[in-house]
């Protein structure tokens, strides 16, 4: 199988889906002569491919499900490290304080081409269009599972999903009754705390959580001094409240401060200093339950962002908010088919002095609706668009169209469709990044020229799931081939030369292969194993380079009699150089493997749990480089002490 041929899917595609809909004719003519049975794969259920509640199996996209069972056995401290479970999913720092999380696309210091959403709310921020991870006011222990779409998904989620969605589902407010706490200390300065606390009652129920995080970031290379450590502060309160049976009024507040290092010693201007981050948001939503299993929802959402960074005698203060205002209605039109449409609005304001001309004030709206037809027990047809104006001037509609045929009750194969588009960031259309440097003048280092299109993504995918739970045996598989246009990158007048700006420069065809295989050995052995590989063919070299060809990543873990548990990770990446990275920043081919031990016990008679947990990073293999030369992994470890109440 040759995946670097420019043309592989698109005959692959057409071919299938010319079969499957040749099938789908015959099964229909025989409709009424197929026995009522469920060919519903005993596969995770799923709940925002389609913002619908639908097994895997019967979803528009590829899906993985990060659950917490998965979670704890990773040993991660932090969110985007968990994304190394998600084929495809590139994961690096370009400080130690700054996370970068990229799939299939541009790898970059901002990764801008994929939604992120906690509970449903956006978190990617203006004004570069990504995410900054450390202020999301969230820790490992509030999570209840992550979901990744695995592919376009701007049908669902707007004009920032043309590479996929994470959205992170935290416990419910109702699941935690009684108290938790765990503390970790480790090298390179890892200091990490947590107290969760909740209680429920027969209408009212809370959950909340305080907790600590530091570290010292990246050692100190042999190249420039390292000064990425951070130290972060937060707390967050989810509450429900159900007044009767088809009403719940969910509330929930999340409050992040802390500073982070930024800037070196060797550098003239940006010396060595630290931020100080601010963070917080407010979440209401309004979910009634309709005759027929029908439901309508209401949420509103406000963040806040502040990031104060004085660089001696100048600033480069950046503020952000952000409301948002999202309902959603979901009916059974039939027995045999079911559908949500909705409406989005959203206001961002940003302030930044040194990064736009003035203050900005932008208005998004979008109008989406989703379709699933049971044509009959063997076949499902997805169809959706979303309607989107962007707030700067644009609009555009991102359809999006999937056909699923149960083979039997083990086997799925899916076809799907999609265009999707993604916005400017209002950096990319307007930024204006200037300083007034004393003794210097004028120093314009990006000063866009506006006039950006968006970029135009063309999807086309095979999917096959198994599920051979007898044998403790599943696979998900997907071939795909992704078509880039327009797509928007930095460039110059003169090579090397500021000011900087943006163009659509970028064409490229994606062409790829993700699988994951899941095992289980009895109650207690579990294996999950993700191999991926993508070639990439564009107009543009170092476009070429920026994605791993492959990567592989695996998590084992054993629960043995005696309350012992062990896990192991194995992380292994291809050579990739950043598309903003020099090429002595390459990054050449890495492997890394996580350790993780532990031991529970009960304290006392009335039920007091608790556990030891000793993580060791990169026991075995030599450090490897992240991004940037200077930021050496070496080996880590940290031991977690925690006790349930």
């Amino acid at each position: 199988m040759n995946l670097s041929s420019k043309n592989f899917l698109q005959p692959t595609v057409m071919c299938l889906s010319t079969f499957l809909l040749l099938g789908m004719c015959d099964c229909l003519a025989g409709y009424d002569d197929i026995p009522e049975q469920s060919f519903v794969q005993e596969l995770p259920v799923v709940l925002n491919a389609s913002r619908l509640r639908q097994p895997v199996s019967e979803a528009p996209n590829a899906m993985t499900v990060i659950d917490r069972a998965m979670i704890k056995a990773s040993g991660f401290r932090t969110i985007p490290d968990l994304f190394r479970l998600v084929p495809g999913m590139y994961v690096s720092n370009y400080t130690g304080n700054q996370a970068i999380v990229g799939y299939h696309g541009v790898i970059e210091q901002h990764s801008r081409r994929m939604q992120v959403l906690v509970d449903g709310r956006t978190v990617y921020m203006p004004p570069y269009g990504g995410v900054v991870w450390e202020d999301l006011p969230l820790q490992m222990q509030d999570i209840e599972r992550i979901e990744v779409i695995r592919g376009p998904a701007a049908a669902s989620y707007g004009g920032n999903s043309i590479q996929g969605v994470i959205n992170i589902i935290t416990r419910d407010a109702s699941v935690l009754q009684g108290f938790e706490a765990s503390a970790t200390k480790g090298n390179g300065g890892i200091s990490d705390a947590a107290i969760n606390f909740g209680d429920r009652s027969g209408k009212l129920d809370y959950r909340a959580s305080l907790g600590y995080r530091s570290d010292d970031g990246y050692d100190t290379s042999q190249y420039d001094p390292n000064y990425d450590g951070h130290t972060t502060r937060l707390f967050n309160l989810r509450t429900s409240y159900q007044p009767n049976a088809t009403d719940n009024l969910e509330v929930q507040f999340g409050y992040n401060k802390g500073s982070r290092g930024v800037g070196s010693d060797n550098s003239q201007f940006d010396k060595a200093h630290d931020t100080q981050n601010t963070a917080y948001f407010q979440q209401i939503t309004w979910l009634r339950n309709l005759e027929g299993g029908n439901e309508f929802k209401i949420q509103y959402s406000h963040t806040y962002r502040d990031e104060l960074n004085l660089l001696g005698v100048l600033s480069d203060n950046i503020t952000v908010t952000r409301h948002e205002v999202e309902i959603q209605h979901t009916l059974h039109t039939s027995h045999t088919n079911r559908m949500v449409w909705g409406a989005q609005l959203r206001q961002d304001w940003v302030k930044a002095p040194n990064q736009f001309w003035s203050e900005l004030n932008f208005h998004v709206s979008s109008l989406f609706a989703h379709d699933e037809w049971r044509i009959n027990p063997q076949w499902i047809l997805n169809t959706g668009a979303m309607l989107e104006n962007n707030g700067l001037g644009q609009e555009s509609v991102s359809p999006r169209m999937a056909l699923n045929y149960h083979v039997d009750k083990k086997n799925t194969l899916r076809v799907g469709l999609s265009r999707a588009y993604r916005n400017p960031s209002v950096f990319e259309e307007r930024g204006y990044y200037h300083f007034d440097i004393p003794g210097v003048g004028l120093a314009i280092f990006y000063q866009s020229r506006g006039g950006l299109n968006p970029e135009r993504l063309t999807s086309s995918e095979i999917g096959y799931l198994g599920a051979f739970l007898e044998k403790g045996f599943s696979i998900d598989a997907r071939l795909y081939q992704d078509k880039l246009d327009d797509g928007i990158y930095e460039t110059t007048d003169i090579p090397l030369t500021p000011p900087v700006y943006f163009e659509n420069i970028i064409i490229g065809t994606h062409t790829g292969l993700e699988v994951t295989t899941k095992h289980q050995w009895g109650a207690y052995n579990q294996l999950t194993f993700n191999y991926s590989h993508q070639d990439i063919n564009s107009n543009r070299g170092d476009y070429e380079q920026s994605v791993p060809a492959y990567m592989i990543s695996a998590l084992y873990s054993n629960s043995f009699a005696n309350n012992a548990a062990v896990s192991i990770g194995y992380y292994q990446q291809a050579t990739v150089l950043p598309m903003d990275r020099p090429a002595y920043d390459r990054q050449q081919f890495t492997r890394r493997i996580d350790l993780r031990l532990a031991k529970k016990f009960k304290a006392n008679a009335h039920g007091t749990e608790g556990e030891i947990a000793l993580v060791v990073q990169n026991p075995i293999t030599d450090k490897h480089i992240d991004y940037r030369r200077r930021n050496e992994f070496n080996r880590r470890a940290y031991l977690t002490a925690s006790i349930n109440l």
